[in-house]
């Protein structure tokens, strides 16, 4: 197991809770539904979506690269 010091451990916690969020998509909420509805909203929400989970690739491929 690698070494996880305090701010490793805030951050992993942090973008685990923010890509659990994005994965619980059939549990939207009444506004978040609603919002869905404009295209441009429904956009952005995607392409933030792509950068957690496009970021949180990158931390596990670092995480490797320092436990080796």
């Amino acid at each position: 197991m690698s070494y996880m010091d305090r701010d490793n451990i805030i951050e992993e916690g942090l973008f685990d809770k923010i890509k659990n969020y994005f994965k619980d998509r059939k549990k939207y909420d009444k506004l978040t539904r609603i919002l869905m509805k404009d295209p441009e909203w429904k956009k952005a929400y995607k392409k933030a979506e792509k950068s957690v989970d496009d970021y949180t690739k990158i931390v596990d491929k670092i995480a490797k690269q320092a436990g080796k």
